[in-house]
């Protein structure tokens, strides 16, 4: 089995992060909810229910592949393992979010595409703006540490914003 550079393994994860906050979107998707109007399950315990199995899914496939970029890498090379993780939670998180704000408008499948569109806008303009703060640093930069505290700081109002987005509407 040949070795992975830590470069590439980085690249590989944050990645997974984005494609794995996409694909966790399709599970807040309720395909029968325009046939089943009453419920007697709030929207927000159902949502909640399918937002936690699609973000433990994705966390269970993204630490199953850092362990294997780990076990990949060549003697003395070591991936940050804790910040890119909270990288992929913030682009999980999003994915859920933007799913369950496009289940209001859109039924079905189509509401997971939207989500996933608008999560690649989102990473898309992360990408090209550069800078001290740049979110995608690599981590021999200096700013690495500072930058992650920015995703830190980023993820609990992104979960409070899920919260809002699966309420019950009256």
């Amino acid at each position: 089995m040949a070795a992975l550079s830590a470069g590439t393994a980085l690249t590989l994860l944050r990645m997974m992060g984005v494609l794995l906050g996409a694909a966790a979107g399709f599970a807040v998707i309720d395909e029968m909810s325009a046939s089943t109007a009453a419920t007697p399950v709030s929207r927000r315990l159902r949502q909640w229910l399918r937002c936690g199995f699609g973000g433990l899914a994705a966390g269970f496939s993204w630490a199953l592949a850092s362990a294997v970029a780990s076990a990949r890498l060549p003697e003395g090379a070591e991936l940050r393992v804790p910040g890119m993780a909270v990288e992929a939670a913030v682009c999980v998180a999003l994915g859920l979010l933007a799913a369950s704000v496009a289940g209001r408008v859109h039924q079905g499948r189509a509401a997971a595409l939207a989500a996933t569109g608008a999560l690649l806008a989102i990473v898309s303009v992360s990408l090209v703006t550069r800078g001290p703060y740049w979110p995608w640093l690599y981590p021999q930069e200096g700013n690495w540490e500072a930058v992650h505290y920015g995703w830190l700081a980023v993820l609990p109002p992104a979960l409070a914003a899920l919260h809002w987005a699966g309420r019950d509407l009256p």
